[in-house]
């Protein structure tokens, strides 16, 4: 997609046009960061929504030799057809499968998650909007092992063109209204 004909964040219908990665939720690391329980209870809120409301996921690891698997907590909230793809690039983008995996979905929008903001998540927010997404950061749905790298790293990507949010306000944004289909569902599955 070209520059000039670039969606708002406003313009873009969320539903049909997003995919959710959710980056690097690995066990050893997730011990290193900071509120890791909110954040973690957070991501897998984000993943159930986008099974109610079938929008597509990628899970990434980063070296899972080295890491170990994705948080147990993640992967019972997800559909088993969501794929699970390893990296050794700090960036999703510089991995030929995760882009190739990104591209066959042909999503404009891309909501991330992950750890660590300043690192994985900050490269392939970077990648991705060099190639025209527009991005999505959930910021209680990210984090560091310190918070001046967090912020540090939020800020720089909001310079750089990413929307900064944060889960409630994006699920309501996808939704649109109390009238969606499955927004009860949700009030029950997802808020409760």
């Amino acid at each position: 997609m070209s520059e000039g004909n670039r969606i708002a964040p406003a313009q873009c219908n969320l539903e049909k046009q997003v995919v959710a990665m959710i980056i690097d939720h690995q066990e050893r690391l997730l011990s290193h960061i900071n509120g890791k329980d909110e954040m973690l209870r957070r991501a897998c809120k984000l993943v159930g929504f986008c099974r109610l409301l079938s929008i597509p996921t990628i899970i990434t690891e980063q070296y899972p030799a080295g890491l170990g698997p994705t948080s147990s907590r993640i992967l019972q909230m997800v559909n088993p057809d969501v794929p699970i793809l390893e990296k050794t690039t700090f960036s999703c983008m510089r991995d030929s499968g995760i882009s190739a995996a990104l591209g066959s979905l042909d999503r404009e929008c891309v909501v991330v998650s992950g750890i660590e903001t300043h690192i994985c998540v900050s490269q392939t927010v970077f990648g991705l909007l060099e190639r025209s997404h527009i991005v999505y950061v959930l910021a209680d749905c990210v984090g560091s092992r310190n918070e001046r790298d967090h912020l540090a790293a939020l800020e720089r990507m909001r310079d750089s063109g990413a929307v900064i949010t944060t889960l409630e306000a994006f699920m309501y944004e996808v939704l649109v209204s109390s009238g969606h289909p499955k927004f009860k569902e949700f009030h029950r599955e997802i808020m409760s």
